[in-house]
């Protein structure tokens, strides 16, 4: 394996150790975090729809259906009426 590999470099670069123990610097992140809001809610979005179809008649999943139908509602009547 290369010298400079993404692990080593990151082992390198995070961890300091002393004797048995590791310290991780606290003077800055560890790893800069950009999270994709469109991608995370596609994900959420699908793990729903895979739920919703895997179990149609538990309770559960009624219940969700029916509060997600409620909450539309406006917005329905809305597409409706134009």
């Amino acid at each position: 394996m290369p010298r400079n590999s993404l692990i080593t470099l990151l082992g390198t670069e995070l961890t300091t150790t002393h004797g048995n123990e590791v310290e991780r610097p606290t003077n800055r992140p560890i790893i800069e975090k950009k999270i994709n809001y469109q991608i995370l809610y596609k994900m959420v979005e699908s793990a729903i729809e895979e739920i919703i179809l895997e179990y149609p008649n538990d309770p559960v999943v009624d219940e969700f259906k029916k509060k997600i139908i409620k909450n539309l509602q406006p917005v329905i009547k809305q597409i409706i009426q134009d």
